[in-house]
C-alpha cells in the first residue's frame, strides 16, 4: 500500500519555491523600479488612443433594435415582417398580463406610448393602473411594444404619403386656393424630403416624423373599434 507523506510533499514544494527565489526576487524588484515608469507610459498611451466609430454603426444598431436587417436596402416587407412578429408576441403577453390581474378578456384595452416612452392605456377600468404598471415593468414587453410602434408608424406614414401622391391631379397644382389633399400631400412629401436630407440617419428621422404623423395604438381585442 502506498502512502503519501503530506509533510514531505509540502517540504518539497517549499524547496521548489526556495530554489526559485533567485528568479522571483528580481521580478519583484523590477516592479518597484522600471515597471512604474512603463505602466505610467502605457497609461498615457491609452489615454491618447481614441476610437471613432463610423456613423454606419449607429444606423446598424438602430436597425437591429427595430428587428430589421442591420445592413443593405430596406423594403416594406422588412418592416412588415418585424411588426407582424412583434404584434403576435405583444398580444399574447398582454392577454397573459390581463389574465393574471383578473381583467375581463373582453375588456377593450388600447395601448400607446406617451411622450416619455411610457406605455399608457386609454380606457378606464378598475385594474387599469395595475396593468399599466405591470406592462411598464416588463422590459421585454416594453422593448417589443416600442419596436412594434415604430415599425407600424413607419409603414402607416409611408402608406399615407403614397396614397396622397397618387390622388394628385392637375387642378391641385393650378388652383392655389384649393385645399385639395393631393397638394397637401405633395407639400408634405417635399418637407419630408428636406428633413431626410438634413440628417445623417434617414431611418431615425423617418421614425420621428411617423411618430408625429401616424402614432400607433394597439387595441385589444383585435379589430375592436375605439373611434368616437
Amino acid at each position: 500500500m502506498t502512502t503519501v507523506d503530506t509533510i514531505k510533499t509540502y517540504r518539497t514544494n517549499d524547496l521548489y519555491l526556495r530554489d526559485n527565489r533567485s528568479v522571483i526576487k528580481p521580478a519583484d524588484t523590477a516592479k518597484t523600479s522600471g515597471t512604474v515608469k512603463t505602466a505610467s507610459a502605457e497609461s498615457q498611451a491609452i489615454q491618447k488612443d481614441t476610437v471613432t466609430l463610423s456613423s454606419d454603426v449607429g444606423v446598424a444598431r438602430l436597425r437591429e433594435a427595430l428587428g430589421l436587417p442591420p445592413t443593405g436596402k430596406l423594403s416594406r416587407e422588412d418592416f412588415q415582417t418585424a411588426a407582424d412578429s412583434d404584434e403576435e408576441t405583444i398580444r399574447a403577453s398582454l392577454e397573459s398580463a390581463m389574465a393574471k390581474l383578473g381583467v375581463d378578456e373582453n375588456q377593450t384595452v388600447s395601448l400607446s406610448l406617451n411622450a416619455k416612452g411610457k406605455i399608457v392605456i386609454k380606457e378606464s377600468f378598475s385594474q387599469k393602473a395595475a396593468l399599466e404598471k405591470q406592462l411598464n415593468s416588463d422590459e421585454a414587453f416594453k422593448a417589443g411594444f416600442s419596436r412594434l410602434s415604430t415599425n407600424t408608424e413607419i409603414l402607416d406614414f409611408a402608406a399615407d404619403l403614397q396614397a396622397g401622391t397618387r390622388s394628385m391631379s392637375l387642378a391641385s397644382f393650378m388652383n392655389t386656393e384649393s385645399e385639395d389633399s393631393g397638394w397637401n400631400a405633395l407639400s408634405k412629401l417635399a418637407e419630408t424630403y428636406n428633413e431626410l436630407k438634413s440628417g445623417k440617419d434617414p431611418l431615425q428621422i423617418i421614425a420621428g416624423l411617423s411618430r408625429q404623423e401616424t402614432p400607433f395604438e394597439l387595441v385589444h381585442p383585435p379589430g375592436e373599434d375605439t373611434t368616437v
